[in-house]
């Protein structure tokens, strides 16, 4: 069905398209998209370190440079209520509470992205699965928020801590 916006301003239509996710959505679509979390507290997969994601996007995974430049990604997943899904299948998160990891070892397992020795080839998920927002292809590592940032090992010790005190 088609439906005709009679009476939008110029601003009205800007502001729709600020919510377009893909070429193919129509404004009807973001529109709908759009009200229906309105009514909800929830409309977000929160996937912890500052970075989250509306119930419908669809997160695109490029496991290489080559595929993100040809814009071809390797897999595309998407966000609901409940979690995120790939290929139509809930992803169990890791320890972390994070889904993204092990949907992006189940992408390079089903495509065997190994190296030499037959390992699945270690790469940052936050790198390499990507959201389209305002436009443009940003990756989720672009989101984390630094200060709530994980780290790995012991933290460093500032110049101001006293590492004598008892």
């Amino acid at each position: 069905m088609f439906a005709v916006f009679e009476g939008l301003t110029q601003e009205a239509i800007t502001a729709i398209e600020r919510f377009r996710k893909s070429p193919e959505e129509s404004r009807s679509d973001i529109i709908v998209r759009a009200l229906e979390g309105q009514g909800s507290k929830q409309g977000v997969l929160d996937l912890g370190e500052g970075v989250k994601l509306e119930w419908g996007e669809r997160p695109m995974l490029f496991l290489t440079t080559a595929a993100k430049r040809k814009g071809r990604p390797d897999a595309i997943a998407e966000v609901r209520p409940d979690g995120f899904y790939l290929n139509g299948e809930k992803i169990k998160p890791s320890k972390r509470g994070n889904p993204l990891d092990p949907a992006m070892k189940a992408v390079q397992a089903q495509k065997n992205h190994r190296n030499d020795k037959g390992e699945i080839i270690s790469l940052s998920a936050w790198r390499q699965w990507h959201v389209r927002r305002d436009g443009k292809l940003i990756s989720l590592l672009e989101l984390k928020d630094p200060t709530l940032a994980h780290t790995r090992g012991r933290p460093a010790l500032s110049i101001d801590e006293d590492i004598f005190a008892t």
